[in-house]
């Protein structure tokens, strides 16, 4: 068998059979901590940090102490207990290799001889680098459990070994400043305990890098006991320092890195520096810059809460500081849903240049009238207080300045934003201010000021009878009045011009006692006519009372108070359905007339009672109306009482939407008129409703097709006769029931007008020639005839007016005259002398043309044979025909007549006669033709 050799120990050592490798050392009598080593730098391979107890047992094995103390200062483990044995292992071989040295040079001195070789100071420093970082991994197993969170959080992966690594050769100063600014205040309490030598002497600027975003109240900060900073809990991992810690000691084996020396001189250069421990002022400014820094970026709430905290760790003297921040706090939070986004941002500085009654509104901002009063007595009442001490910057002028502290609270109660839109917010403070509350509890205090505040608000604003009330209710009463008092009692001459409720108080503030008590004696007053108005909701500011009011704004009062009561014309008086009710009115109206004085004053009683029956009517209470104006204790004129029906009847009319007069408002309206006596002028408006109902409700007359016609367009229309012509051109047979439709006529306001009589038989003669009855539309004629040369002498029309009327009349006739298939000739030639009696002379040419035409056609003995027919047949009608007899058909009694007429039709035409001389001869000495005709047919065609 071959014997090992060193060889074979190599390639075991290589191939990592250790303990082959073991066994050919005893043998070949090798060192084993070739082994030991090989296993070891093997298993750091293979495990990493991840290295437990037992692979660290293998260091132990190893004798070489310079070996073992490098790879203990390198390797760094997962495990605290493991990282701790291997430093303990390292400790424990360095001090064997250091304590001799130390021993031997006498180095426990500064004064001692320091013939140091190299290898000792490598030594020295490896005994310093292994003290550092057993500390290091003390202080580290404390801060772990608050740094691993935050490595997994911003990493993913909390590696212990991974971050002691970085930990221990870190600069503690920064390494501060980081945990600092990641508000890791236990790594950081850390560092100040157990490393306080290396930190503390920049304490202040270290925690100046927590952000104001902290809550400061987690860290350890300065505490102050009187006039010096207290000391800093220290407690050093080793009692005292070693000897290669000694300041000395690191001077003389330190070996300079030019990097290392250029970062911390970076570093120092960008670090304040401050005793330690210095002085309680130096601690207060620090605490006030923290406060303004996170006040700067709009942190005020932390603001405070850092002074707040200074106060706790025993600063004093910032008590202004946090008066000042408190109240910050409080207007930032209650104004800031009123700031826009350019005042959104308001730190201390700007605060102070703010005027103290911006931020009383401010503070007021967000109350309503469930949290006035707390809101008063813990932020308004409280902030005036602080106001008056407060201090301005040079450049700010205080515009709250007066010589009451209650000023501001005065100016806020008055200013018109509360006093118009939030009057129970002034209700709910006065009625907190009461003179029956303790004066310590009251709001407002002083009872001068209360009088003035409530008559300013009351005489300026426009509330409720409601919010009027309560504010009177809280007004105090004097015990002692001087009635010598040289005082204003008169308050409308006292404010003539102030508007506002601020004015009014300003010009309030020279009367005393008396003249407040007087002034309240006529707010009583007032208060009581506003009542009465209200009741009818016809309320007026209170200034109205002051005021010299005119006859017609008195009046249109008045009217609005009636018609209030009525409820308008639709809604028919809902309020008032009792005749108590209306009775009460009219008596509150006459009461408010008082002596002259009152709100009525200058109005007539017989003016006030027109505006009351004015409104009872247009809201339907006719038996009431009836009743006051007809009965046993009747208070009006009949005369006057006719217009009133008539214009309550008018409106009633005017606002139908329907021309039926049994229902709606045309039943009202006839209703209306049945209150009187049927006078004239009650009778046409009567008539006017009948002929409404007949056209609109039982003909159906319409405005346009498919528009209903309004009652109210008949009353307003030009002419009344085209509706006539509407309903007889758009009903069939309506030419039949002339009597109706004449009568129609009369009612629609007409009368017995003789124009429109004739012009509504015209056209119902017209509509029966239209439909082509032309022995109707003839009788038409003949009565349309009949009317026009009727003419009513005790009337008196001017010319036109009977031209008119005689146009409408033979323009009918000479139409149906005109008409070849009326075949009755004797008739024709009956409606042509209609036609020619009425026609004005230029237009007796055109009905002569017709009339030669019909006579030309028909021979002379027939026309004789006719006209006797025709006198026959006109001699059975009625006596009534009489007289139109002798007009018409006296144009063709004598054969002598007949045949002159026929002779003139003969040698001339309707348009081709020729006028002689004026005085009666023609030039070639004969007659002329228009005489002739004159002569034949009588004078009366020509009248």
């Amino acid at each position: 068998m071959t014997e090992p050799t060193t060889r074979d120990f190599l390639i075991h050592l290589n191939q990592g059979n250790f303990q082959a490798a073991l066994d050919l050392a005893d043998d070949l009598q090798l060192d084993k901590g070739l082994v030991y080593k090989a296993q070891w730098t093997k298993r750091i391979i293979e495990r990493g940090s991840q290295l437990q107890p037992k692979d660290v047992d293998l260091l132990s094995l190893i004798q070489d102490d310079a070996w073992v103390i490098g790879q203990c200062l390198e390797v760094c483990i997962n495990e605290p207990k493991v990282q701790q044995q291997i430093l303990d292992i390292a400790e424990a071989r360095i001090k064997a290799l250091t304590t001799p040295i130390i021993n031997d040079k006498k180095l426990d001195t500064p004064k001692a001889a320091h013939n140091l070789t190299a290898q000792d100071k490598t030594l020295l420093r490896c005994r310093a680098l292994l003290l550092k970082y057993k500390d290091r991994l003390n202080t580290f197993n404390k801060m772990w459990p608050s740094l691993s969170s935050t490595t997994h959080q911003q990493t993913g992966n909390a590696s212990f070994a991974t971050a002691y690594s970085q930990f221990r050769d870190s600069n503690l100063i920064a390494q501060a400043i980081e945990y600092a600014r990641s508000e890791n205040h236990v790594a950081l309490d850390a560092i100040f305990m157990h490393h306080g030598s290396d930190v503390l002497p920049h304490r202040l600027f270290i925690l100046s890098q927590i952000p104001e975003t902290a809550d400061f109240t987690s860290f350890d900060l300065p505490h102050v006991t009187h006039d010096h900073e207290d000391t800093w809990p220290e407690e050093p991992w080793r009692d005292q320092k070693d000897v290669v810690e000694q300041d000395w000691m690191q001077a003389l084996i330190h070996v300079q890195v030019p990097e290392e020396a250029e970062y911390l001189d970076r570093l120092k250069g960008g670090i304040e520096t401050t005793t330690y421990p210095t002085s309680a002022s130096v601690i207060a400014d620090w605490y006030m810059e923290r406060a303004h820094a996170a006040d700067a970026i709009g942190l005020s709430s932390n603001a405070l809460e850092i002074c707040r905290y200074a106060r706790v760790m025993g600063v004093s003297g910032i008590d202004t500081q946090v008066s000042e921040y408190e109240w910050l706090c409080k207007y930032i939070y209650r104004a800031k849903a009123t700031l826009d986004r350019e005042e959104a941002y308001v730190d201390l500085e700007r605060f102070r240049r703010m005027s103290s009654y911006d931020i009383l509104e401010g503070l007021l901002s967000t109350t309503d009238a469930a949290n006035i009063v707390d809101d008063m007595l813990r932020l308004a009442l409280p902030w005036i207080a602080v106001a008056k001490k407060r201090k301005y910057s040079s450049d700010h002028k205080e515009e709250d300045d007066h010589t009451k502290k209650e000023f501001l609270l005065y100016r806020w109660l008055l200013d018109p934003a509360v006093v118009d839109a939030h009057l129970d917010w002034c209700c709910v403070v006065f009625e907190h201010s009461k003179p029956t509350i303790a004066v310590e509890d009251r709001i407002i205090k002083d009872d001068l000021d209360l009088s003035r505040l409530v008559l300013a608000i009351v005489y300026s604003g426009n509330g409720s009878m409601e919010y009027l009330v309560r504010l009177f209710e809280c007004l105090p009463i004097f015990d002692e009045i001087d009635d010598t008092s040289n005082d204003p009692t008169d308050m409308a001459a006292m404010i003539p011009n102030a508007t506002s409720a601020m004015a009014i108080f300003m010009a309030l503030q020279t009367v005393g006692a008396f003249g407040l008590t007087q002034m309240m004696d006529t707010l009583q007053n007032h208060l009581g006519s506003a009542e009465t108005l209200a009741r009818y909701n016809a309320s007026v500011p209170l200034r109205w009372y002051l005021e010299d009011q005119s006859v017609e704004a008195q009046r249109q009062l008045c009217v609005r108070m009636s018609s209030q009561a009525a409820g308008g014309v639709e809604s028919g008086g809902v309020k008032f359905d009792r005749d108590d009710d209306w009775r009460e009115l009219l008596d509150d109206m006459l009461r408010l007339k008082g002596d002259g004085q009152g709100v009525f004053g200058k109005l007539d009683p017989a003016e006030i009672l027109e505006i009351f029956f004015s409104s009872l009517l247009r809201c339907g209470r006719f038996k009431l109306a009836k009743e006051l104006i007809l009965g046993s204790n009747k208070i009006m004129d009949i005369t006057k009482a006719e217009h009133l029906v008539i214009d309550a009847e008018r409106e009633f009319f005017d606002n139908a939407t329907s021309g039926n007069m049994n229902s709606g408002s045309m039943k009202q309206a006839w209703e209306c008129l049945k209150i009187l006596p049927p006078t004239t002028e009650i009778r046409k408006e009567m008539d006017l409703i009948e002929a409404t109902h007949s056209l609109i409700h039982e003909y159906k007359v319409q405005d346009r097709p498919g528009i209903t016609l309004m009652p109210i367009q008949i009353r307003q229309s030009h002419n009344r006769l085209e509706l006539i012509s509407k309903l007889i051109n758009n009903r069939t047979g309506m030419y039949q029931r002339h009597e109706q439709v004449l009568e129609l006529v009369r009612k629609l306001g007409f009368g017995n007008d003789l124009l429109a009589k004739v012009k509504t038989l015209a056209m119902l003669a017209s509509a029966a020639l239209v439909e082509g009855d032309y022995l109707a539309s003839y009788r038409l004629c003949q009565i349309t005839t009949m009317e026009a040369t009727n003419k009513d002498t005790t009337k008196h029309h001017n010319k036109q007016y009977y031209d008119e009327a005689n146009q409408s009349a033979w323009q009918i006739c000479f139409n149906l005259g005109k008409v070849e298939a009326f075949d009755d000739v004797s008739r024709r030639l009956d409606v042509l002398s209609m036609a020619l009696s009425l026609s004005p002379a230029e237009n007796i040419g055109d009905v002569l043309t017709v009339w030669r035409k019909l006579d030309a056609d028909t021979p002379s003995q027939i026309a004789l044979a006719q006209l006797s027919a025709t006198n026959n047949n006109q001699d059975q009608n009625a006596s009534s025909r009489h007289q139109s007899d002798k007009g018409w058909h006296g144009l063709l009694q004598n054969a002598t007549k007949q045949w002159k007429l026929g002779d003139l039709l003969a040698t001339s035409g309707a348009g081709e006669q020729q006028e002689g001389t004026r005085d009666g001869d023609a030039a070639g000495g004969g007659k002329r033709k228009r005489d002739i005709l004159r002569d034949t047919v009588g004078g009366w065609l020509f009248q």
